[in-house]
């Protein structure tokens, strides 16, 4: 499966694909409010637990802020994405 996303001040919309015969198939997709979350991780965790939660082979994140050295802090959410610590979650 492959993880892919919006992170936004307001919210943050998520999505699953497989890749079938070479095409991407949305499997399942969400948008969640970022607020209610005090991190990225757990908006992450939210979605994937609203159904059977997929071996995650890939993930990619569009993220209102800079990204250096695989670590980004949002410029309107008090949240610091890692690609490390996502890998690992």
């Amino acid at each position: 499966m492959i993880l892919a996303g919006d992170v936004g001040g307001t919210k943050t919309a998520l999505a699953l694909f497989e890749l079938r015969d070479g095409a991407l198939v949305l499997e399942r997709e969400a948008t969640l409010p970022s607020r209610e979350f005090p991190a990225f991780e757990d908006a992450v965790a939210r979605f994937l637990d609203g159904g059977t939660r997929p071996a995650v082979e890939a993930a990619c994140f569009g993220v209102a802020g800079p990204v250096v050295n695989g670590r980004s802090v949002t410029t309107n959410l008090p949240w610091q994405l890692d690609e490390a610590t996502l890998a690992a979650s």
